[in-house]
């Protein structure tokens, strides 16, 4: 049995994500590959001329969200370049959310320190409940923990009972 770091849930051996919180259990070095034997790699026709590959600017793509944030007291426009984090800050529990709700009554309101995440997945936003105790919603529907629902323009989002107004583009 091994013991997940964050959680100290116990979990069989070699398990990969811990079942309770979902933080990757296997050690660094073990994150990595094998590396490729030189002869191995395909290297194409030497004398091939190369293809000419045409660029086109994606600017219809969602590059940052807009989250405006109980009564609009605090905006944050956030990069989807990589996942968004929800929550309150612990740092005796190693938890540094991207958005920490701490300052907006976040405990009070029933947000988790680890309660949800915004990630972009091809042309979509979407969002995860990442196990939280008083729920994730989408204009009112509770979302299931761990399965992304698709975020829109102008949909509120709540954590606990801290809304959060979404805004795209």
């Amino acid at each position: 049995m091994i013991k997940c770091p964050f959680c100290e849930a116990k979990q069989v051996d070699n398990t990969i994500f811990c079942s309770e919180c979902g933080v990757y259990l296997l050690e660094d070095e073990r994150r990595g590959t094998e590396a490729l034997d030189f002869d191995e790699m395909d290297w194409g026709d030497e004398n091939e001329e190369p293809q000419a590959v045409e660029v086109k600017p994606e600017n219809n793509l969602q590059q940052s969200i807009h989250l405006k944030i109980g009564d609009g007291i605090r905006e944050i426009e956030a990069s989807l370049a990589k996942a968004i984090h929800l929550g309150r800050l612990d740092p005796a529990s190693d938890v540094f959310p991207e958005v920490d709700l701490s300052d907006e009554s976040g405990l009070e309101k029933g947000v988790s320190r680890r309660h949800a995440r915004i990630i972009k997945r091809d042309e979509t936003v979407v969002v995860e409940d990442l196990g939280s105790i008083n729920g994730t919603f989408v204009n009112g529907k509770r979302l299931a923990p761990y399965l992304p629902e698709t975020l829109n323009d102008g949909d509120q989002l709540q954590l606990g009972n801290l809304v959060i107004e979404i805004g795209m583009g």
